[in-house]
């Protein structure tokens, strides 16, 4: 094993409550400690994929650790998308990932021997856990890799990078069958295929944000959307998809899945449609005219006081 392992800290989105609370104890209690070499991006599913945090996570070749406010399914996938190719590591003290099913395409070959163990921020509300589970894999005791700082500590390596809420297909190819249910159903040209014939999110900012229609009608419940609300289209392995079909045709009166999933879709498009009538009519209409009081409010901006 290297001298040290490469940790991941994705932090979250700006306005998702006050993560700072625990991100800045764990940056505080991990930074220039032995066996770890900390990095700071921001949110793992709004990198960019040409961005300097997507290049960052591709330029690590060995193990790394993933600390991501999302389910560890994925954000394994999520890295899987930004070419961040391993197996997935166990987590002893932390809640498994669908133990003991290791994605189909782990011993492809070309892919590097390296584990990538991700942890979910959102399971506890203080560092500690994360602190003696990141010292578990290093192989370090919760002493070495603890809250007392060296005194020349090396600060983290903190990727600045402006992003935007993203919403696109993450597909988990452990589920996959590529029975291209979703390239068949998808009007929007997000699916396409690659050179082996494999089913990819090929065109991934032209899904409709807050669509997860795709997600409902893959039979083995291999597509996620990260943000979703719904535990198990965002990646939950304890929901399963068929479990959430069951659920929704309960709630809609036994609808079939395919029938929902293109209502979802239908209603994105129509909002779509909505926001982009909404948007024209607003450039045609052209401004009201200024009253006496708006007039006074410029002189009053032009004078050099």
């Amino acid at each position: 094993m290297a001298d040290s392992i490469p940790v991941i800290l994705s932090r979250a989105r700006p306005g998702q409550g006050d993560h700072a609370r625990l991100e800045e104890p764990l940056i505080e209690a991990l930074t220039g400690r032995p066996g770890v070499a900390l990095h700071v991006v921001p949110h793992l599913y709004d990198l960019s994929p040409d961005g300097p945090g997507a290049g960052l996570l591709r330029s690590i070749p060995g193990p790394m650790i993933v600390l991501a406010w999302l389910y560890p399914r994925s954000a394994f996938w999520v890295l899987d998308a930004h070419g961040v190719k391993g197996r997935p590591g166990q987590a002893a003290s932390l809640p498994d990932d669908e133990p003991g099913r290791p994605p189909s395409h782990v011993n492809a070959p070309g892919l590097p021997e390296r584990t990538i163990w991700c942890c979910d921020l959102r399971a506890h509300d203080r560092a500690e856990p994360y602190v003696a589970e990141i010292a578990r894999i290093v192989g370090a005791s919760v002493e070495q890799v603890g809250p007392e700082a060296p005194a020349a500590a090396a600060p983290p390596h903190v990727i600045d990078e402006a992003t935007r809420p993203r919403w696109y297909p993450v597909v988990d190819y452990g589920r996959c069958t590529n029975c291209l249910e979703c390239l068949n159903f998808c009007i929007f040209g997000v699916y396409g295929l690659d050179e082996s014939e494999r089913i990819v999110a090929e065109e991934p900012d032209a899904c409709r944000p807050g669509c997860p229609a795709c997600a409902r009608i893959c039979p083995a419940g291999a597509i996620m959307f990260p943000e979703h609300a719904d535990p198990a289209i965002a990646g939950d392995p304890n929901a399963s998809a068929e479990g959430l079909k069951l659920d929704l045709s309960q709630l809609f009166g036994g609808a079939d899945p395919t029938q929902l999933a293109a209502g979802e879709r239908d209603r994105a498009l129509s909002e779509k449609h909505r926001r982009e009538t909404q948007s024209s009519s607003d450039e045609a209409t052209p401004p009201a005219p200024k009253d006496d009081l708006d007039r006074l409010v410029d002189e009053v901006d032009d004078l050099d006081l």
